[in-house]
């Protein structure tokens, strides 16, 4: 899943890893989620996407800034439970980016193939998709309202 682009520093995926393995930490024969590769999905995705390179670029430095206030050596340094504290500070003091970074960690770990294995999903079969009828009632407030837009 590498895509020769590297956007992210050794100790950036090394975070990313382990922040992702708290969202979701292994159980079971679950991995953990960072376990999976996480932090090169986050890379890859963020390299074609250059909001989401800076969302990531500044979240994930105010998450080494809050863990350094625990007095630590750095988030991967942490206890399990000031990690959960650092996340859980982070996600009051940095909403939007704490919404992407665990958007983008179920993203990653309920699209992979080992965890579909795992909960025993399969992909249907294209020839298996029957799409459903269309019901033509559903475009009469549409029609009743008439056209709404004008030729140039």
């Amino acid at each position: 899943m590498t895509t020769g682009a590297s956007i992210f520093t050794q100790e950036q995926r090394d975070l990313i890893t382990a922040a992702f393995n708290r969202l979701i930490p292994a159980q079971d024969q679950f991995p953990g989620a960072g376990d999976l590769g996480g932090a090169q999905f986050v890379e890859q995705v963020a390299t074609g996407n250059i909001v989401l390179r800076r969302s990531f670029g500044e979240g994930l430095a105010q998450l080494e800034i809050a863990s350094s206030r625990r007095g630590s050596d750095g988030f991967t340094a942490l206890s399990p439970q000031a990690q959960d504290e650092t996340l859980r500070e982070i996600e009051a003091e940095q909403p939007a980016f704490f919404r992407e970074f665990v958007r983008q960690c179920y993203n990653f770990y309920y699209t992979n193939p080992l965890v579909f294995d795992l909960i025993g999903y399969s992909m249907p079969e294209p020839q298996d998709y029957q799409p459903l009828p269309f019901d033509e009632s559903l475009l009469e407030p549409v029609r009743q309202r008439g056209q709404m837009w004008r030729a140039v």
